[in-house]
């Protein structure tokens, strides 16, 4: 490993500072990209040298072309990408349609669905034969395996994700281009987005270095998984689309 060019969305916090700390001890490059800087990434910046911030808001195109102009122009080739980036409305979590803002839903496809795309249009021609995209998507976007009945704005944007991971993996295989794209379910992680009720069960909830660690291996492995089991849990556990 080591001297990869790695890319974070979201990686200021959570799971995906998790992704970048367990990359930079292997020697990669990495690049954090996200609306601000947390305490967690400042640390991880003062304790490593091969590590960057890029302020950006990925549900806004301009401000993705802007952010990762320099960076389109400085590297040739993206090795690692983990979209960890995402956003979920704990207000959802128990409204039943009758409640639900259904005019929210927009911003959250946004970015959970839209938002890895708006990177991936910028760094396009960096993406070549060997390059991984890990979408950290979630069980809940599986239409077969669904027995919610709330949760609609998150669920359908997380359908949504998987379905333009579908359709980025088609692209590069029309254009004979040797890159993975994996739709990855993380667990339910012990973290400000997994919410107070991962913490206070332990027994099913998961700690995020974790799952960086399941994750990592994924990408790190990836010609050995079959291109038609793109979408799994952490643990390499297929989910039904």
């Amino acid at each position: 490993m080591g001297n990869k060019n790695v890319l974070v969305t979201g990686g200021a916090g959570g799971l995906g500072l998790e992704i970048a700390r367990k990359h930079l001890d292997m020697g990669d490059r990495v690049m954090v990209l996200g609306p601000r800087e947390k305490s967690g990434l400042t640390k991880l910046m003062a304790d490593y040298g091969n590590v960057s911030f890029i302020k950006c808001d990925i549900s806004r195109t301009d401000d993705v072309q802007v952010a990762l102009k320099d960076l389109a122009s400085s590297i040739d080739k993206l090795d690692y990408m983990y979209a960890c980036a995402g956003i979920y409305r704990f207000s959802e979590r128990n409204a039943k349609l009758p409640d639900v803002v259904l005019d929210d839903a927009a911003s959250m496809f946004d970015i959970n669905a839209v938002g890895f795309l708006r990177v991936c249009q910028v760094l396009l021609h960096t993406i070549r034969d060997g390059s991984v995209i890990m979408c950290i998507t979630s069980e809940a976007g599986s239409i077969g395996e669904s027995s919610r009945d709330k949760e609609y704005s998150y669920c359908m944007s997380k359908a949504a994700e998987n379905m333009a991971c579908v359709i980025l993996q088609n692209h590069f295989n029309s254009d004979e281009i040797k890159a993975r794209v994996m739709c990855i379910h993380p667990g339910w992680l012990r973290t400000e987005m997994g919410g107070p009720d991962a913490f206070a069960n332990p027994q099913y909830s998961v700690a995020p270095e974790d799952s960086a660690d399941g994750i990592i291996s994924i990408a790190l492995d990836i010609e050995n998984i079959p291109k038609e089991h793109m979408y799994m849990d952490y643990k390499r556990m297929l989910i039904g689309w």
